[in-house]
């Protein structure tokens, strides 16, 4: 019965286009979707449901700006989940300085903000595929070096073609952006089971021979590095590998003779120094070192950096600016026997320079503390799969990790870098050794050790992307803890960004729980803004001599990606929150009673609930203690213990008002005492698209068996 209730609610949310109901809105892709920087031009953003009036635009970096064109309102249905949706013009400007690279884009109108769209910010001019055919060598669009080539493969079969004329000896360099361009898109789907375009690069000479070809490289974006053979006429060819094709598939192919610099070695510089540099990539063959100073005041922060050669000026890299001391080993160090001596805390550029090699580090520990190691090389566009161990003097192995696991919540992803957390089980030397999963080496495989000491420690996960808030409404938010090393205290929650006239109730995180609720609240006279937000943590820890410490760590957020049939959702990770006050929504306000509940083991609870629609609106209003899509849970405020009642009414329909949520507490529930907790009313606009209200706050109390 469950099962088809839940159905007969899809059906009657999907057959409604959606542009007459609140809903965020649906972004889907930028064409072009690249902007040389120091430039101006205008693109195509494409929304499924209306960007009229759209009165900002946010990226995760500032200096970008970008102006909606539209002069006249367009109306943009959600047809149906491989809908690419309705294009609206904007203007995008992008200062000279500004650093390259992929930036997630938000956009807010007086009714809603955006999901995430992707803009690439590159060096070089934008060149805009033409209407003509270009699916062949002979047929190829003429395009000269350096280009930013910007194109879709928009049907089955599609191949796409570009000539520029070469000599023999030329460097090529030819990357494409197309996955990491679309990543955080929320729906990317065009017939299950494809997703992303998964492009494939060939460089096909004069003779019509393959030069050179390459399908994953940046994850499953292609890239090719050649020299030319000869003099002559070259096309460079593009292509989805399972010859899929969609309105959605945009690609930026950035072609250049230019050095390339993957990373520069070593990848970090403690503050306040300056250390000698050289580049790794291609281009810079006999190239002399150079000074590389700390770039940024701040501690911690990565910063875009050039190298400049006889034969041109280089793409960008990120260097680390460190508070740490630094070790840099760009060879040996390959055994336990030859392992360099490391104090920690520090930070360590190495290179594993052979396949099937690895580089190892000796540390000295104290029975019982614990250690953290942490690669960056993945996340910084670098090919090692990083795989960190932990040996003793014996060579015995004790620990090790691999992959990192993303966010707690269904639907999770994974990071190639890993992070390793050591107790150690004794005083004496250990090693800590760093190699490829797959056995790669070489010189691009460079990477950042990050060894410190650790101890009781958290991370934050959590459902908060994006919010919708009236004047005099309320929304709620979910976020998740993940204890380390044994933290069990409280983890005070913060929030930094909102816009006047918002404010988000005190929230704790209790002992014995990971888990809270948020709840935003807007004044009675809020202005319609938006502004993106940043989430955090607040925690006192102990430390091993008896002392405490005060940590913050930042909130991981994460946004819902439509990866094929209706349960096919997860999560992924994404750099912006945002927060927007609207125009009147669909519910008017959302009253609960009482605002004081005091439970015991074993015992139930009533909350009424009473809602006030907007005139006209007769939409179906599902009420919840929990964020859930389906079955799977994205979010809990409930202490452990406490659960939703199967008793309790959760669908209002029609011009229904009212309802009985029930809370029943088994007899080991946890005790808490004045938890804040809110009941969630959703109205959804499709099938995984829903305004999220909050209730009246209601403080709840949990008392202990005895």
């Amino acid at each position: 019965m469950k099962r088809l209730l839940l159905t007969l609610l899809f059906c009657v949310v999907q057959s409604d286009t959606g542009h007459a109901k609140v809903g965020f809105r649906q972004l889907t892709v930028i064409h072009p979707v690249a902007v040389q920087r120091g430039t101006e031009h205008e693109v195509r953003l494409r929304s499924n449901f209306t960007l009229d009036g759209a009165y900002a635009t946010f990226f995760d970096r500032p200096g970008i700006t970008m102006t909606l064109l539209e002069t006249e309102p367009i109306d943009s249905p959600r047809k149906n989940r491989a809908s690419v949706g309705t294009p609206f013009r904007f203007n995008v400007e992008v200062p000279q300085d500004q650093p390259t690279g992929v930036y997630e884009l938000r956009v807010a109108t007086p009714q809603a903000v955006s999901s995430i769209s992707h803009l690439l910010v590159t060096d070089y001019p934008v060149v805009v595929e033409t209407a003509d055919s270009n699916d062949s060598p002979e047929a190829a669009q003429e395009v000269s070096i350096p280009a930013a080539v910007c194109g879709i493969c928009e049907k089955n079969e599609d191949v796409d073609c570009y000539r520029f004329s070469g000599a023999a000896g030329q460097r090529i360099t030819a990357q494409v952006y197309a996955q990491r361009t679309t990543e955080c898109i929320h729906i990317m789907l065009v017939k299950h089971p494809v997703y992303h375009m998964n492009p494939i690069l060939a460089l096909i000479g004069p003779s019509g021979q393959i030069v050179a070809e390459n399908d994953n490289f940046y994850g499953g974006d292609s890239f090719i590095h050649c020299e030319l053979p000869e003099d002559g006429e070259y096309t460079v060819q593009i292509r989805d590998v399972r010859f899929a094709g969609s309105e959605k598939f945009t690609y930026c192919i950035e072609l250049s003779d230019r050095p390339f610099l993957k990373s520069m070695f070593p990848l970090a510089v403690q503050q306040g120094t300056t250390v000698e540099a050289v580049p790794v990539g291609y281009g810079f063959d006999g190239a002399p070192p150079v000074e590389l100073a700390a770039g940024d005041d701040r501690a911690d922060v990565w910063n875009p950096t050039r190298f400049e050669s006889a034969d041109g000026v280089s793409n960008e890299v990120p260097v680390l600016t460190s508070s740490l001391p630094q070790y840099v080993i760009g060879e040996g160090s390959d055994s336990l026997e030859s392992a360099t001596p490391i104090e920690l805390p520090c930070g360590i550029s190495g290179r594993v320079a052979q396949p099937d090699g690895a580089q190892f580090f000796a540390f000295d520990a104290v029975k019982g503390r614990r250690y953290r190691f942490e690669v960056e090389a993945d996340r910084l566009g670098l090919p090692l799969d990083s795989v960190i161990e932990i040996f003793n003097s014996d060579g015995a192995l004790l620990a090790e990790a691999d992959d990192t696991r993303g966010s707690p919540f269904a639907g999770f992803y994974v990071a190639k870098d890993s992070v390793l957390d050591f107790k150690s089980p004794e005083d004496g030397t250990f090693y800590v050794s760093v190699r490829d999963l797959n056995g790669g080496g070489g010189e691009h495989y460079v990477y950042y050790l990050r060894a410190e000491p650790s101890g009781p420690d958290f991370e934050l996960y959590g459902e908060y992307y994006y919010a919708m808030l009236a004047p005099g409404t309320r929304m709620l938010w979910f976020t998740k803890l993940n204890r380390l090393n044994g933290f069990d205290g409280p983890v005070e929650i913060g929030i930094e960004g909102l816009p006047d006239g918002v404010t988000m109730l005190p929230a704790t995180i209790p002992a014995g729980m990971d888990h809270c609720a948020l709840i935003l609240e807007a004044d009675d006279n809020v202005k319609i803004d938006a502004s993106l937000v940043r989430l955090f943590g607040k925690a006192s820890v102990a430390l091993p001599d008896g002392s405490s410490q005060e940590i913050t760590h930042n909130a991981n957020v994460t946004c819902e990606l439509q990866q094929g049939g209706g349960s096919a959702q997860i999560r992924w990770p994404c750099k912006t929150q945002i927060v927007g006050i609207t125009q009147p929504l669909d519910l008017v306000s959302v009253e609960a009673s009482p605002v004081q509940i005091n439970m015991q083991p074993g015992g139930r609870a009533e909350i009424k609930v009473n809602i006030i629609r907007k005139e006209g609106n007769v939409d179906p209003v599902s009420l919840a203690m929990s964020h859930l899509y389906v079955t799977n849970s994205s979010g809990d405020q409930l202490p452990p213990g406490v659960t939703l009642s199967k008793d309790s009414r959760t669908q209002l329909k029609g011009d229904e008002t009212e309802a009985t949520i029930i809370l029943e507490a088994a007899k080991d529930a946890l005790p808490v005492k004045d938890l804040t907790i809110a009941v969630m009313a959703r109205v959804y606009v499709t099938y995984n698209i829903s305004t999220n209200y909050a209730s009246t706050p209601i403080s709840l109390t949990v008392g202990s068996a005895e």
